[in-house]
């Protein structure tokens, strides 16, 4: 049996920032100001807020003021990072000292250790951000408000600093600046222009030129793509570790920067308020990963766990199967169904040294597949449940308010009205059937016959009926039936419904179809993760197969009845 390789990819530097917040513009910042936490280029503010240090920076750019530019800019750079810092380290301190610390009371009544273990985190947390609050000459820590965090995020500060670079003659910095501004905005057809002009300066090495916000473990994964492609892999080991690693404490330190302050806007009840404030920081931890897959903006959906598809074969090589097998099963768990290193995994099986045992997981792997699938599945809930209750509270509202808009739509001109909408479910070419637009009727007759067609079809091949054809899904060789499946069938695919998730399951993409449409899938890979951690049953996974596949033959049988009936 041939053991396949991963497919190598060289990849550059990818920029990684803790996910922005959606809130809070009112809350002040704190003052960065010290003499290690700034360039000594950078000391021309004495005392001033990043937000007061980036609009002098701006200001110099105005007047044409290169050097303050670059100073400016660059101190601002420095004090986001000090400040983000020293945010992490402290609140990773508290968490570990809190959960490391002995109860006041030993039994756990009504989950009052919990409560405890923040009331001890919250106490660190104000003597961990003393110096901040001297700096700031104010009583408490105040949180980097969301208009100004926004710059950096944004990566602002680069699409004016290689511009004072280069005025400064300071090309490959020029270089190294607008390529960073264009890893989070590969559009901005100005800065692409001036890259591509610095790149043919005499004085610009173009493979020097990087990106200055890339995450710490790309360089180390390139490495040891690198080295693995020469054929070192004791050095690709190395190196693909201490990536896998360093990817890991990245994710985690961007993790513990969302759990920041959040304004909800209201007077909520005591668990209302944990409740909103938990699912806020859930939904920004969620977009770390997301931030540390942005190579040079460019999105890399497999890059953690490619690491282990790399380490896979390294340790083959080094003649260290149990590694080996650890790192294959580690990446099944993002992958369940990946035919490439299912057949690596029988490969492994066959040898005679290997023992069924090797195949466990790696612990960081299975602890982080653990938590994003929980964390993906209780979002999911957050998202379903509360939209029924705001649902309920919309109908409530608009019962109350009926009569009030009643008097009101009697004064109203009726040739202003807005253009009917449709509702979920409806595709684009019915609304403007809606709105009047006589051209989707021309198209009547020949949907009515292919539809007729797809019907006798129906009769042919099996029981199942046609409920649903072309003209009222809006589409093009787009149908729905009924009695496809048995009752029994259909009963226990229907448990799957609990572990869906919105959009098609592989790219995000929320509405394949049309925007009108919601869509909610299960991919096989999912379902298999379900069965591995217990959570559904292997016989459900065997039906979702049989039953999926029935239903792929059925719509390539009918689909091909057409287009041949069409042929002739």
């Amino acid at each position: 049996m041939k053991l396949v390789l991963p497919l190598v990819v060289l990849l550059g530097a990818c920029a990684c920032h803790a996910a922005d917040g959606d809130d809070d513009d009112k809350i002040e910042i704190n003052e960065i100001e010290s003499d290690e936490s700034v360039p000594r280029e950078g000391q021309r503010v004495r005392n001033a807020t990043l937000a007061k240090i980036f609009e002098n920076a701006v200001q110099a750019y105005l007047e044409e003021d290169w050097d303050g530019c670059v100073a400016g800019f660059n101190e601002a750079l420095h004090g986001y990072k000090a400040y983000k810092r020293t945010v992490t380290i402290c609140r990773r301190k508290c968490k570990a000292e809190a959960a490391g610390s002995s109860p006041i009371f030993a039994e756990d009544i009504e989950d009052l250790h919990f409560y405890e273990r923040k009331v001890k985190e919250t106490l660190c947390l104000m003597k961990c951000n003393q110096d901040y609050r001297e700096i700031a000459g104010a009583g408490a820590l105040k949180r980097l408000p969301h208009a100004t965090e926004k710059k950096f995020v944004d990566l602002a500060i680069y699409e004016y600093l290689h511009i004072c670079y280069f005025q400064k003659g300071r090309h490959q910095d020029a270089a190294n600046a607008a390529f960073t501004f264009l890893s989070q905005h590969s559009d901005h057809e100005m800065t692409m222009k001036n890259l591509k002009y610095y790149l043919d300066l005499p004085d610009v090495a173009v493979e020097k030129v990087v990106n200055l916000e890339a995450a710490p473990f790309m360089q180390k994964y390139t490495r040891g793509v690198q080295e693995y492609e020469n054929e070192y892999y004791a050095e690709a080991v190395v190196e693909l570790e201490s990536s896998l690693k360093s990817y890991m404490e990245s994710e985690e330190q961007c993790r513990l920067y969302c759990e920041g302050p959040f304004d909800q806007g209201w007077y909520p009840e005591f668990t209302s308020s944990i409740s909103n404030h938990f699912a806020f920081c859930l939904k920004c931890k969620r977009k770390c990963s997301l931030a540390l897959n942005n190579v040079n903006g460019n999105f890399q959906s497999d890059l953690l766990r490619s690491h282990y598809n790399y380490l896979q074969f390294a340790y083959y090589k080094l003649g260290n199967l149990k590694a080996a097998c650890a790192a294959v099963a580690s990446y099944l768990l993002f992958l369940p169904a990946d035919e490439t290193m299912l057949h690596n995994k029988d490969y492994y099986s066959s040898q005679p040294k290997v023992k069924e045992e090797y195949f466990t997981p790696r612990e960081e792997a299975l602890s982080y597949v653990k938590r994003q699938e929980y964390e993906l599945m209780l979002l999911h809930y957050i998202s379903k449940e509360f939209a029924a209750i705001e649902a309920r509270f919309s109908a409530f509202d608009k019962k109350t308010n009926m009569k009030k808009a009643d008097k009101k739509e009697l004064g109203k001109d009726f040739s202003s009205r807005p253009i009917l909408h449709p509702p979920p479910g409806h595709s684009p070419s019915i609304r403007t059937r809606l709105v009047g637009n006589l051209s989707t009727f021309r198209d009547k007759e020949e949907t009515e016959i292919r539809e007729g067609r797809v019907t006798e079809r129906l009769r042919v091949t099996d029981d199942a009926r046609l409920i649903a054809g072309e003209s009222e899904l809006g589409g093009r060789n787009r149908y729905a039936v009924d009695g496809f499946l048995n009752s029994t069938d259909c009963n226990l695919l229907m448990q799957l419904a609990q572990i869906a998730v919105e959009g098609d399951g592989y790219d995000e993409n929320k509405s394949p179809h049309s925007s009108y449409e919601r869509f909610e899938g299960v991919t096989v890979g999912r379902i298999a993760l379900m069965v591995y951690f217990g959570l559904t049953k292997p016989e459900l996974l065997k039906l979702f197969l049989q039953r999926t596949e029935a239903a792929r033959d059925h719509v390539e049988s009918i689909t091909s009845y057409l287009r041949k009936d069409e042929e002739d």
